[in-house]
């Protein structure tokens, strides 16, 4: 079981592709060139989970907006084929000592169905973040909205806080 950084691994991203469609569908393009990014720091970044040679998982990570040692993970997959074999576990397990190697303090994520699941990594409900962006750059570290007005139906948010424990 191999990770990789999309940016650095180009011959992963249709492969990526092809496997977020499976949940999310998005258009080919938008989707290829938000993998491929390159991070102007260490953050964006998305990984791509290898085993035999076959993209099997995903996951990003982004800073956020409201805090610079706080992170967003979105688009954690693990394909439909894999499922069921604690592959989730070391892919979320990578992406945490993914984020405190990068010095983040709590990191952050949402989820419609998957609660369960992030309880067993460690995570706990929580409050809405945003992932900052060059257009809301200028907006770092300031707080416009009720973070209890700002949450989607349906949508859970959960954080964990990073520590040796978890990773």
């Amino acid at each position: 079981m191999y990770f990789f950084p999309l940016h650095e691994n180009t011959k992963l991203v249709d492969e990526t592709c092809i496997l977020l469609d499976t949940c999310w569908p998005k258009n080919r393009f938008a989707r290829r060139r938000k993998l491929i990014s390159s991070p102007c720091t260490d953050l964006p970044v998305s990984i791509a989970m290898v085993k035999d040679e076959a993209v099997i998982g995903h996951y990003r990570l982004s800073e956020s907006l409201e805090n610079e040692k706080w992170c967003v993970v979105e688009s954690v997959i693990i394909s439909s084929q894999h499922r069921g074999l604690g592959l989730g576990l070391k892919l979320m397990r990578h992406c945490l000592e993914l984020a405190a190697s990068l010095s983040m303090e709590e990191i952050f994520l949402s989820t419609k169905d998957k609660m369960g699941f992030y309880a067993k990594v460690g995570f706990v409900e929580s409050f809405p973040v945003s992932i900052l962006s060059k257009v809301n750059l200028m907006f770092r570290g300031k707080h416009f909205l009720d973070k209890s007005q700002t949450k989607t139906p349906g949508v859970t948010w959960m954080s964990l806080k990073l520590n040796d424990d978890h990773c």
